[in-house]
């Protein structure tokens, strides 16, 4: 028995870039045939089949016929939903349409769930000899409300136990965690994880392993600097578990990546190298990262030319980032390894925000930092809310 594990295909408008957007298609539409052309038993998904919990038509038509490619060839896909496929301040999920008619498994629809004040009971579904259960993405307080509360009628005669969840767990790291390991529930051979976009390998749990395929596409430019690949994992069983694990690899486009020093130099200086670096190509992507403090104006540098230029020679998408350049209107601080999180804290404390007020903007000056796009960064501040709002509730 063989069986696809994939997360965060986050279809719908990641980018405000319509070919951009096409690869985010384009991705899932390649994980699809592969589960065809291998044959396998059915696909898990670990949450944001959607980039937003209310897709547009155009989304959700793609979604629809790939999903039919599924069905026609008796593939199911088994899912939980994402932080990203539930609306802000909505209950349900857009989950629950394919549900209803059949193309796809909602594992947190009503029927697999019995929850009250003193417990949460997850049920699941054999199937294949695999049981398969799972619980949704929550921006906030998923330990208290519900694994805290878990339990699960697992089906002990399977071969293969399959936990589905989308969340970072305290494993890759504390500064990324928004759940304990150790909070997840025991007894399962595979933990299905989505939400970090980073793949990552073999963290043993319980009797079992954790898997983080990451996101199918590159979701920001972070991801497109920082992450070589982007991949599913294939998963054969038999009655004596687990056999193997590959790690398969999506065809993504080529990518062109320069750092550039501005230090000491002229806007016309810089402009020109980057104009020289660039090459005739076939649709890849471009990520300039100017750093230092330049002669001049950064209104000076031409970054729409540059776009322009980059586009009439073949890439797809561009990103000049300035984050971390500076000018000579910039007010500089005198000071040996300064540690610049400190400094915006004190700053906006000498202004009187208060703790949140100050989390949030560190938030925020990171994913701009770190390239994240309008749309992402407006997602960002809404779950801030989110969780903000609960812990005041």
């Amino acid at each position: 028995m063989k069986f696809i594990h994939i997360g965060d295909t986050h279809i719908g408008a990641v980018y405000k870039n319509e070919t951009r957007n096409e690869d985010v298609k384009d991705s899932f539409r390649q994980v699809v045939d592969s589960a065809v052309r291998e044959g396998v038993d059915f696909i898990v998904h670990a949450g944001d089949l959607f980039n937003e919990g209310n897709p547009s038509l155009d989304a959700l038509l793609f979604a629809t016929d790939q999903l039919n490619k599924l069905k026609t060839a008796g593939i199911k896909m088994f899912i939980v939903p994402g932080s990203h496929d539930v609306g802000i301040g909505e209950k349900d999920s857009i989950l629950e349409l394919f549900d209803r008619n059949g193309l796809l498994v909602n594992l947190n629809s009503k029927r697999y769930i019995k929850n009250s004040e003193e417990s949460f009971k997850l049920y699941g579904e054999t199937y294949k000899n695999a049981f398969i259960c799972g619980v949704q993405g929550k921006r906030s307080r998923v330990e208290n409300d519900i694994f805290k509360r878990l339990s699960i009628d697992i089906d002990s005669d399977a071969w293969i136990k399959i936990f589905i969840f989308h969340h970072t767990i305290s494993a890759l790291g504390e500064q990324f965690k928004d759940l304990d390991t150790e909070s997840l529930p025991k007894d399962f051979d595979y933990y299905a994880a989505g939400h970090w976009h980073g793949h990552k390998d073999g963290i043993k749990y319980d009797r079992g392993i954790i898997q983080y395929p990451g996101s199918t596409e590159y979701c920001d430019e972070k991801e497109i600097v920082d992450n070589p690949n982007r991949g599913f994992y294939l998963i054969e069983y038999d009655n004596n578990g687990i056999r193997y694990i590959e790690y398969k690899i999506l065809k993504t486009r080529q990518k062109d990546i320069f750092e550039l020093s501005a230090s000491g130099r002229s806007a016309d200086d810089i402009n020109d190298e980057i104009l020289s670096k660039l090459t005739q190509n076939d649709g890849k992507i471009l990520v300039v990262k100017i750093t230092g403090k330049m002669l001049g104006k950064r209104s000076e540098l031409n970054i729409a030319g540059i776009r322009r230029a980059a586009n009439a020679i073949g890439y797809s998408y561009s990103s000049i980032n300035t984050a971390k350049l500076t000018d000579n209107d910039d007010v500089s601080i005198a000071t040996q390894e300064v540690d610049l999180t400190r400094i915006e804290a004190d700053f906006l404390k000498q202004r009187n925000y208060n703790a949140e007020q100050i989390q949030l903007a560190k938030i925020l000056i990171d994913a701009m930092e770190n390239g994240m796009d309008a749309h992402g960064i407006k997602k960002k501040a809404e779950e801030w809310f989110e969780k903000y709002d609960n812990k005041r509730n």
